[in-house]
């Protein structure tokens, strides 16, 4: 096949961006077509360009477009049957990790491709990755491999795959698991007639593997976590004569060839070792600055090798037997850690019918429906209300797990960015919005943010329920000028995307509600949180300054002031809010009174990481620093909005003088200072 291969892409999400963006860095191929049921069609046009055909219909994309492969880049439940749908239909396929849920699906796949003389390639992309093409080249000089380990720990991540609702961890390891598996069995010797064996397993459904497997004479540790740190991914192959390691975080590889036993070679490997990495990682951040490679390492080049494949005729570059062998293994382990969370749920579940029974009785006051009750803020102020006897309703995207729910609370199903699901809103005497989107694109602000207030607001006027505490952010305050504080009458910043997609649909979310106020149809208080703090669990609020390594660089002054909000505070307001709605003030911007110093959240931030070392950078010679980044910027990118460091730091003043009205008790003031 010497023609332009005509490349299709199933699902419209992050990842079928980068493949997108890997397809274009390919030679001789073509993206024609992306299908996904779940994003309107214009989105879809948005994101992939104009020149790519769009579809909501998978058969209705393979039969206009007659793609020659299709990548299946959607919730690993679907990929062996949409796998098979494209195969049917003359297409070869590339599947995102994982391959299959299990082996009768992937062997299914497979004989499907053999049959019909097509292709098929698994995500094993790390093996392409430069540090794993030369870990392959250095393997001849360990000898004979004896141990291997594969060790990955990674960040979790708030979306479900496909965007449908926070992700478990029992789901992020499954789909991770293909990752260091596929690497490890790439280690380990191909033994003849010898199968990788899963000898030992201890899993943990709140994000822990530790498996042992022997192939042959050789075995091999496999690590997976979601909770060590730093976030690490590598892999280390120990033979009769030397030791190879690939770092697949900074593309590095370390050799130590020979076996290492005598004096001299015991004392100079950790010379080697810390040379290897620090010229290695020198080079690896020159690549990344020169090569700008836009698309995850290693894709590119796996998916050209597999195109290659398919015009040439010969074997994919993911065999057959390897991709059998991962999903098998992955299938064992999954099993065991659903085993493991079906006997965690249970447990919780006794623990939450007995704290149930402990709880004070309700009241006759109506139902209180919280949006976003599961969240930072949202948690706490749900178990405030409850404890105090109120009835309380929280929609979800996903129903919980039992470990996940608090006593007495009623959980219901729901997708505000999508609808109002009848009855929700039956009983309710008041609303606290504190849904909203707080990373992602545009869209996902637009959906989660605006979209969902708009049908709370028209949910509410159909049922009659009148009563909303919309809870905002003193971000969309226009930003003062001449250190004048800002007070609850202070101007918003409507429709300013330069401020940023969380900025812009916050203001857009206030306005919806003030105009629905406005009409009559609710009673309205909005409450704008500063940048919340939860001091108990401290994580330093993004404008007291950055990690650097081991240095925090803290900006401004000590004693200079930082407007912040403790969850302890906020939950507060909340209940405040719902017990006494008739006399709280319309509008209050909630935050800390007094301000808290500077110094006392870095004092705050020690104490929870002694590690960390301190460097002070006045907002004076910040200012020059920015000056001179936006300058840089504007020179070498004059189309693109120049970043302002020193608006990116520094704090607004506050007129505190409506928050004091509230007299909350600041509860949070006990842990805010040590």
């Amino acid at each position: 096949m010497s023609e332009t291969l005509r490349v299709a892409l199933l699902g419209g999400g992050k990842m079928a961006l980068q493949h997108a963006t890997a397809i274009r860095l390919c030679r001789a191929v073509e993206l024609v077509a992306v299908a996904d049921p779940q994003v309107s069609l214009a989105e879809l046009t948005a994101r992939f360009g104009a020149d790519v055909r769009t579809y909501s219909d998978l058969q209705a994309m393979l039969t206009e477009t007659r793609p020659h492969v299709v990548h299946i880049v959607t919730p690993p439940d679907s990929h062996s049957t949409l796998a098979k749908q494209c195969l049917a239909s003359g297409a070869s396929v590339y599947v995102e990790k994982p391959f299959a849920l299990t082996s009768h699906d992937a062997q299914s796949v497979l004989e499907l491709a053999r049959t019909h003389g097509l292709r098929s390639c698994a995500a094993h992309q790390l093996l392409f990755h430069d540090a794993g093409r030369r870990y392959r080249e250095s393997l001849p000089i360990v000898g004979d491999v004896v141990h291997v380990e594969s060790f990955f720990s990674f960040r979790p991540v708030r979306r479900r795959i496909g965007g449908s609702g926070l992700s478990e961890p029992v789901d992020q390891l499954i789909d991770i698991l293909p990752h260091p598996v596929y690497l490890l069995l790439d280690a380990l010797p191909k033994a003849f007639g010898a199968a990788a064996e899963l000898t030992a397993l201890d899993v943990s459904c709140a994000g822990e593997v530790r498996a042992v497997v022997r192939r042959g004479g050789a075995m091999g540790c496999l690590t997976v976590s979601l909770r060590a740190r730093p976030v690490e991914s590598w892999l280390r192959v120990m033979g009769t004569n030397g030791m190879v390691e690939a770092d697949f975080v900074l593309g590095t590889i370390i050799r130590h060839p020979g076996p290492g036993a005598s004096a001299p070679a015991v004392v100079l490997k950790p010379f080697s070792r810390a040379w290897q990495t620090g010229w290695g990682s020198f080079k690896a951040v020159l690549k990344l600055i020169y090569r700008r490679h836009r698309s995850y390492p290693g894709l590119a080049e796996l998916l050209d090798e597999f195109y290659r494949s398919i015009r040439e005729g010969r074997d994919p570059p993911t065999s057959p037997s390897e991709i059998l062998d991962t999903v098998r293994l992955c299938e064992e382990i999954s099993a065991r850690l659903h085993a493991d969370k079906a006997a965690a749920d249970a447990r919780a579940l006794t623990e939450l019918r007995a704290a149930e029974m402990q709880l004070p009785p309700l009241n006759d006051r109506g139902v209180v429906l919280v949006t976003g009750g599961t969240g930072l803020l949202g948690r706490p102020t749900v178990a405030g209300l409850r404890n105090a006897g109120w009835r309380v309703r929280v929609p979800v995207r996903r129903e919980l797990a039992p470990a996940e729910r608090l006593p007495g609370v009623e959980y219901v199903r729901a997708d505000l960015g999508d609808s109002v699901p009848g009855g929700l809103l039956d009983g309710v005497e008041i609303v606290l919005h504190l849904a909203a989107e707080t990373a992602g694109r545009l869209p996902d602000h637009e959906r989660n943010t605006v979209a969902a207030t708009r049908h709370l607001l028209d949910a509410m006027s159909a049922s009659g329920v009148r009563r909303l505490v919309n809870v905002s952010s003193v971000a969309v305050l226009k930003p003062s000028r001449f250190g004048r504080q800002l007070r609850e009458d202070s101007p918003v910043d409507h429709g300013n995307l330069r401020r940023g997609p969380y900025v812009w649909a916050k203001a857009a979310a206030e306005r919806l509600a003030s105009e629905c106020a406005s009409a009559g149809a609710i009673e309205l208080r909005t409450v704008r949180l500063g940048p919340l703090v939860d001091f108990d669990a401290f994580a330093p609020p993004g404008r007291l300054g950055r990690e650097v390594a081991r240095l925090f660089v803290a900006m401004g002054l000590p004693s200079s002031d930082l407007a912040v909000c403790g969850v302890g505070t906020a939950a507060s307001a909340m209940r405040h809010y719902v017990e006494h709605f008739a006399t709280t003030p319309p509008v209050v911007n909630l935050l800390e009174t007094p301000a808290l110093a500077r110094r006392d959240l870095v004092a705050r931030l020690r104490h929870v990481r002694p590690d960390l070392k301190v460097m002070w950078l006045p907002f004076s010679v910040l200012r020059v620093l920015s000056w001179s980044a936006t300058a840089l910027q504007k020179l070498l990118h004059p189309s693109r909005p120049a970043l302002n460091l020193y608006g990116a730091f520094k704090s607004e003043r506050y007129d505190a003088a409506v928050v004091r009205t509230l007299r909350l008790g600041h509860p949070a003031a006990a842990g805010r200072t040590l």
